[in-house]
């Protein structure tokens, strides 16, 4: 397996019509790296470490590009939701998908725009792996903005929006494929699900999670 990483912050200065004023912006919580540095808000991303995986059953290969960050309660209070507004503005093939704060969504693949689930997150604790990632079967990119909301819970845990958080732009790079080396595991299949936790008999289209002989899990995106 080859791996490739660059992550590049760039940050985007005022004027942009797409991120709101910055006096707007509510910073009790905020993207964080796995180092605990603060991605400011307005940086673009570039993330290119691509795993490829081999669905053991189908011979397909797919490319896994992951996000490597996290969301921190800075001066959140514990009554308050958090919830990741995500826009899909380019996604040149195969699925977006993210298991952020405690739920797995159906993977995106096309221009879109909807939320992760919603939690609390306990101040100066943060989310945990967001589980976000582009899943491609060919090179090219994915383009999302995220952006943190802020609410309150409502009625049956309904989420009521109060704010804006801090919002970046993610650029999922996949290299052309022929310069990537395969990854290729010994271990059996013992188990196929879909995002949702629903056993599956037979490959099925979109994001596939194996679970391993080995112990390890993998997502797959068959075609």
């Amino acid at each position: 397996m080859k791996k490739i990483f660059t992550l590049c912050i760039c940050l985007v200065m005022g004027g942009m019509a797409s991120f709101a004023q910055e006096d707007e912006i509510d910073h009790s919580y905020e993207f964080v790296t796995q180092a605990g540095d603060v991605i400011p808000h307005g940086s673009v991303l570039t993330l290119d470490q691509v795993v490829a995986e081999e669905d053991p059953e189908t011979g397909e290969v797919s490319y896994m590009i992951s996000t490597d960050f996290v969301v921190k309660s800075i001066e959140g209070f514990p009554t308050d939701l958090v919830r990741i507004s995500n826009n899909i503005t380019r996604i040149d093939n195969g699925g977006y998908t993210t298991c952020a704060l405690g739920s797995c969504l159906p993977e995106r693949t096309s221009v879109s725009q909807f939320y992760s689930a919603h939690a609390s997150i306990a101040p100066g604790a943060t989310s945990g792996d967001l589980q976000t990632e582009w899943i491609a079967y060919d090179y090219g990119t994915c383009t999302v903005e995220m952006q943190i909301e802020i609410g309150s819970k409502v009625g049956f845990g309904n989420f009521q929006f109060e704010a804006y958080g801090p919002k970046i732009t993610v650029n999922f790079v996949n290299p052309d494929p022929a310069k990537i080396t395969k990854t290729i595991k010994d271990a059996a299949v013992v188990g196929r699900y879909a995002l949702d936790g629903r056993e599956l008999s037979v490959p099925q289209r979109g994001v596939n999670i194996l679970r391993m002989s080995d112990g390890t899990t993998r997502k797959v995106m068959v075609k």
